[in-house]
């Protein structure tokens, strides 16, 4: 029977702080990345091509996830992310594997939002697919069980993490709508803000990934990101 790790170091308000701090000190970069997919999507959009437009939307929000989680991980390993290496990681040898990982959790767990209680078991289950396939170069399987065994007794402080987010990004979403609402400067600057705030997002797998690997393997941070180049 595996043993119960101890209560963790840390707290859903300490990493809401390390993913704002992390996203404050390289908004340049990220926001460049959350910007050059998000206006893909929105192409797409003003296309109106149907279940293609579907497609184009799970592919850029995987490879947004990628670049940065790849970025976070820089960070982590004391260094200062640049926008051009995280978008040429869609040139790295594991990209596509890791698209495809990405592409299909965001839809399994979209898919599952129709049946309401679902998402919030598979979000924190599958928290970090992404960060254990790019460090540990695994496959599908392989990376969605490392997930679950990571993530195991500490879902609930990660679904809390993401669901905070959430509900701050609705908030802000909501007031634009409110004060501007759904004309071509409403749609504007709330695409130009779902940008912005993905960056405080997105780095929150990579941050776990080191997190629950430093409690239960007793792995620095410095050691898991030098795994990747």
């Amino acid at each position: 029977m595996t043993a119960v790790p101890p209560p963790p170091s840390w707290t859903v308000t300490s990493v809401l702080e390390r993913s704002y701090l992390t996203a404050r000190d390289n908004f340049a970069a990220f926001v460049t990345i959350t910007l050059v997919f998000g206006a893909i999507s929105l192409v797409v959009d003003l296309l109106s091509l149907g279940i293609l437009s579907g497609i184009v939307h799970l592919a850029a929000g995987a490879a947004t996830s990628i670049c940065i989680t790849w970025g976070v991980f820089q960070v982590i390993a004391g260094r200062k992310p640049q926008w051009e290496p995280m978008f040429r990681q869609v040139q790295a040898p594991l990209f596509g594997r890791l698209l495809l990982l990405g592409m299909i959790q965001y839809l399994v767990i979209g898919l599952s939002a129709l049946l309401i209680i679902p998402p919030f078991i598979l979000l924190p289950l599958w928290a970090v697919t992404i960060p254990a396939m790019m460090v540990e170069r695994l496959h599908f399987g392989a990376a969605f069980s490392r997930s679950a065994d990571l993530t195991r007794y500490r879902r609930v402080p990660i679904l809390l993490t993401f669901l905070s987010w959430a509900v701050i990004v609705v908030v802000g979403a909501g007031l634009i709508i409110l004060v501007l609402g759904h004309g071509a400067l409403g749609r504007l600057v709330l695409w130009v803000y779902s940008a912005v705030v993905a960056i405080v997002v997105q780095p929150l797998p990579a941050i776990f990934y080191v997190l629950l690997r430093e409690e239960k393997e007793g792995m620095t941070p410095a050691q898991i990101a030098s795994s990747v180049g």
